[in-house]
This record gives structure tokens, sequence and C-alpha cells, in this order.
């Protein structure tokens, strides 16, 4: 596949996050003393924004939970999180413009690929705070390729919300199988792979 920009998704892509998002809620859960969920049903909400994640899994009023969500994760979003096997490495080897485009808060986002030591691999990092609109919206992928002024991108994630994206937009995505996918998320990807390094053979 030819390139010039590579959008790359963050949770479930990149990083591992998901053992300190559902930390962070069963913590803000107990809290408002909200009946705790088993931590599959967490990381199936992933991948939507926070604001999502909150109404999919407790019962409204949802806005002071989500104002503690974010203020405890904040504060708790390094203590488990780890990136991927082989990402650092082949991101180094990947010669191509490369951005991150996630629905997780900008300003988090940058927190977690600046600590984890892979920030300097991306021109720009896009939260889901950073735009108008954010994924599976196709108008995100015009706003980015617009300022960035790229005309061949491929996503690369791990979620159905990555997939229909892509599809939406009309470019290709690649899906890494080891994320939080949900069975049939990937059904529509141009590409699945199992390791991150296979990008290299993917995009030579």
């Amino acid at each position: 596949m030819k390139s010039d920009l590579l959008l790359f998704d963050l949770d479930g892509t990149l990083v591992d996050t998901a053992d300190d998002i559902a930390d962070s809620l069963l913590a803000v859960l107990a809290e408002f003393d909200r009946p705790p969920l088993p931590r599959d049903q967490i990381v199936a909400s992933i991948g939507h924004g926070v604001r999502r994640l909150i109404e999919q899994t407790t019962a409204p009023p949802h806005d002071e939970i989500l104002r503690r969500f974010l203020k405890h994760y904040d504060g708790n979003c390094l203590h488990r999180t780890r990136l991927y096997p082989e990402v650092p490495e082949t991101l180094g080897q990947l010669q191509h413009r490369k951005v991150v485009l996630t629905n997780k808060p900008a300003a988090m986002s940058v927190k977690i690929l600046r600590e984890l030591g892979i920030s300097r691999f991306f021109e720009k990092i896009y939260g889901g705070d950073s735009l108008p609109v954010r994924k599976p919206d196709p108008e995100v992928i015009r706003l980015v390729t617009t300022e960035l002024g790229a005309s061949t991108p491929i996503l690369i994630g791990d979620s159905g919300v990555d997939v229909v994206t892509a599809r939406n937009a009309g470019i290709p995505v690649i899906a890494v199988t080891y994320g939080y996918c949900k069975p049939g998320d990937l059904d529509g990807a141009d590409a699945r792979i199992d390791r991150f390094e296979s990008l290299l053979q993917i995009l030579r």
C-alpha cells in the first residue's frame, strides 16, 4: 500500500491502556456507589471517547462521573499502560509522515505518548477534542488530510470505530488484531496484522 500519511489510533493499537482505564472507572464507580463491572465489558466500550465510555458502562446522570473519571484517570493513566511489542522499533523504520488520531482527549494522549517515549515519531497528535468531529465521522479524515496537505492517507487501528471511519471516508484501513476489537469489528479492513512490525511489509 502506498501512502503519504499514516493515521494511527492510540488505545489498543500503539498502547495497551485497558488496565488503567478499567482501574480508574471502577474506582470512580465505587465512589458513586455504582455497581462494579467486568473488565471485559469496560474494554468493549473503549474507542468512542470518554463520554461514550461512561454512558455505556453506567446509568445516568453521567456528567459528574465523567468529570471525576477524567481527573482520576489523568493521575493514574501510566500505572499499568504499556507499549505493544515492536511499536517503537517499527515506527522508527517507517519513513512515512505519521500522526495519531484518537478519540481520547488530546492532552492525555500527548502525556502518555511522551512518557512512553514515542511522541517524537508523530508530526501531530489529534485527540477527540482537537477537531469539531471525531471518529467515526469521515469529516475527521478530511480535516486532518486538508490541514496536513495529504492525499493518500491510511488508517491503522484496532476496532470497529477505525474500520467504519475509514470506510466512511473512502480510505484504506489496516487493522491490528491484538487490541480491543469485538467479533466482526474488523471484517471490513483492507488488511489485518497480528504483529505491529508487519506494517513494514504492507507499507513497503
